[in-house]
C-alpha cells in the first residue's frame, strides 16, 4: 500500500497537479444533463415555469426527491406542495437548481467504489453542516439563507475526490490520523501540498457550479480567504466546526479543527449562541436526512 501511496503522490502531488486530478475524476463522474438544461433556462430571460417543469419531469426520481424535500421541515411551508410547478413557484428556480445539484452529486458519488469511507456517515455530516449553515443564516437575519444549505452540503466534496482517486494515500493517512492524533486535513496538506478543500472547489468550478457554492468548498477551512461570499463561507466554517464537535456523521476527520473567531465576528455571533441554533436546526436536520438517505 505504501508503494501505491508513493505513486499517487508522484502523480498528483503539488498544487500544479490539482487540475490533472480533477480531469481524472471527470472521466468517472459528471453532473446529469438535466442540471445543465436548468442552467441554460435560468440564463434565458424568457424561460417560464412550464419550461423548468418540463425539464425536471424528464427525471421522475429527481421530481420525487424535490417534492419530498419541499414538504419537509427544512422549508416548513404551511400547505402541502403537490406539484413540481408549485415547488418551482414557491422555492424559486435558482434554489430548485441547487437542490437538483445536491441530489445529483449524492446519486453520482453513491455509485462510486469508495470502500474506505462510510457514505451514510459522510452524507449525515454533510447534511448536518448544510442545515446548520442555513440555520445560522436565518438566525443572523441574512437574506436568502437557503443558499447556505447546498454550500454546506457540498463543502467536503473534495474528500470524495481523494477517496476515489487516491485510495492508497487516503488509506495511509487514515492510519497516520490515528497514530499521530492529527487531523486528516493537515495530513492532506503535508502529503500533497493541497487539501480536499482546494480539490473540491476546483471540481465544482470545473462543473460550472455557482461561485457561491464552490467558493466555500475551497475556503471552508480558511474562511478569511473567501472574498466573494464571505458570509456563506463563514457560516459553513462555523457549521462544520459545530457538527464535528457534536460528532454527527463523519467525512473522515476525527479531530476538530480550530474555530476562526473572525468567522463568528463576521456573522455577529457569540459562541454560546451556537447551541441554541443547533437545537433550532435539529428537526429539519433529521427530516432532510430521512428524505435524502432513505431512498
Amino acid at each position: 500500500m505504501a508503494s501505491q501511496q508513493r505513486v499517487e503522490v508522484l502523480d498528483f502531488g503539488g498544487t500544479d497537479n490539482i487540475d490533472l486530478l480533477i480531469s481524472e475524476v471527470d472521466k468517472l463522474v459528471s453532473l446529469p444533463d438535466v442540471y445543465y438544461r436548468l442552467e441554460t433556462l435560468i440564463e434565458h430571460p424568457g424561460s417560464s415555469i412550464a419550461d423548468f417543469s418540463k425539464v425536471l419531469s424528464s427525471d421522475p426520481d429527481l421530481c420525487a426527491r424535490l417534492l419530498s424535500l419541499a414538504n419537509s421541515a427544512f422549508y416548513s411551508f404551511p400547505a402541502s406542495i403537490e406539484s413540481v410547478d408549485k415547488a418551482i413557484q414557491i422555492i424559486g428556480v435558482r434554489q430548485v437548481r441547487e437542490l437538483v445539484l445536491a441530489t445529483s452529486i449524492l446519486n453520482v458519488f453513491n455509485k462510486m467504489p469508495l470502500g474506505m469511507i462510510n457514505m451514510r456517515l459522510f452524507w449525515e455530516h454533510s447534511i448536518a453542516v448544510g442545515v446548520m449553515a442555513k440555520s445560522i443564516g436565518q438566525y443572523c437575519n441574512i437574506s436568502q439563507p437557503e443558499r447556505f444549505y447546498v454550500a454546506g452540503l457540498l463543502h467536503d466534496i473534495g474528500r470524495l475526490v481523494f477517496f476515489l482517486k487516491l485510495p492508497g494515500l487516503m488509506h495511509d493517512l487514515l492510519l497516520l490520523r490515528e497514530s499521530r492524533e492529527e487531523s486528516l486535513y493537515a495530513l492532506e496538506l503535508e502529503s500533497l501540498g493541497y487539501s480536499h478543500a482546494e480539490a473540491g472547489g476546483r471540481l465544482l468550478e470545473n462543473w460550472r457550479v455557482p461561485l457561491s457554492i464552490n467558493d466555500q468548498a475551497s475556503f471552508h477551512h480558511k474562511p478569511d480567504q473567501s472574498l466573494e461570499f464571505p458570509q456563506i463561507t463563514a457560516a459553513v466554517h462555523v457549521a462544520d466546526f459545530w457538527v464535528n464537535k457534536q460528532q454527527l456523521g463523519s467525512s473522515g476527520d476525527r479531530f476538530t479543527l480550530p474555530l476562526y473567531q473572525s468567522a463568528l465576528k463576521l456573522l455577529k455571533l457569540q459562541s454560546y449562541e451556537l447551541e441554541e441554533i443547533w437545537i433550532l436546526a435539529e428537526d429539519a436536520m433529521k427530516d432532510v436526512m430521512h428524505q435524502f438517505l432513505s431512498q
